[in-house]
């Protein structure tokens, strides 16, 4: 989260995870996979600190997209 977001929770209805699935699919992306494995670098203490997630989805999003995706994120 990067110190932004920091009220909002990771899940549940109106977590993160729904408001960025939702930020993606509004801005003319699709979820690709439900649950693939995520890689995390077990030695960084980030990992070990938060506990990320082993799966996340997978999002294909047009190039054209990614300014007004990022705009938004940064206003959260």
């Amino acid at each position: 989260k990067n110190r932004i977001a920091t009220d909002i929770p990771n899940d549940r209805a109106t977590g993160l995870g729904r408001r960025i699935h939702d930020l993606i699919v509004g801005l003319g992306g699709r979820k690709i996979e439900e649950s693939a494995a995520s890689y995390w670098d077990e030695t960084d203490s980030h990992v070990q600190q938060h506990g990320l997630p082993k799966t996340s989805a997978q999002y294909e999003v047009s190039v054209d997209l990614l300014p007004a995706l990022y705009r938004e994120l940064l206003n959260w």
